[in-house]
């Protein structure tokens, strides 16, 4: 969550932030091996982000995400400025729908997919901190995408590596962060 944060505050400050969110989110779908469609629906996901959004939607955004995604979904209705920033995904597709361009994001999710299993083969194989922190990148850009990358799954993988790496446990520390989850000592919790 931390990182989210960070991330906001890094592309908040400069003009053309917006320009770099876009070019950036492109950069991660063509480096997944996505097809050019979805890379143009990548960039275009904040078309309906108010141009008005001020840092404390983008923070309450994030926290309300992690921790109180319900009331996230119910605040997201309404044309008030942070309602229309926290639906601006939606809208977007929408707006975009509209004009005849189809934004179906569906597809990102077995390249990230494949990506996510091909990474943990690799530090199945070989746990380094390198490794973890491929996976890291492969999630968070999943989440800022908003693209399923089967949670529950990746979850599993970072348990089993946990019993059976005692080795690699700092490494995966920051996985677990990322996923939502902590470790006990020895333990997951």
């Amino acid at each position: 969550m931390r990182h989210r944060v960070q991330q906001t505050v890094r592309y908040l400050g400069p003009a053309g932030a917006d320009d770099r969110h876009a070019t950036e989110t492109a950069r991660i779908l063509r480096q997944l091996g996505a097809d050019e469609e979805l890379v143009v629906a990548g960039m275009l996901h904040d078309a309906a982000k108010p141009a008005n959004t001020l840092l404390w939607h983008r923070v309450a955004g994030v926290l309300l995400e992690r921790f109180a995604p319900r009331i996230r979904r119910e605040l997201s209705r309404g044309d008030s400025t942070f309602a229309r920033y926290l639906d601006h995904p939606h809208r977007s597709a929408e707006e975009a729908r509209s004009l005849g361009l189809g934004l179906d994001s569906t597809a990102a999710r077995p390249i990230i997919s494949r990506a996510l299993a091909r990474a943990f083969d690799a530090l199945t194989e070989r746990p380094t901190v390198e490794g973890a922190a491929r996976i890291v990148a492969l999630v968070l850009a999943a989440k800022r995408l908003g693209v399923g990358f089967g949670l529950w799954g990746t979850q599993n993988r970072v348990f089993a590596l946990w019993r059976d790496h005692p080795e690699a446990r700092e490494a995966l520390r920051p996985l677990a962060d990322v996923l939502g989850f902590a470790f006990a000592a020895d333990e997951p919790r």
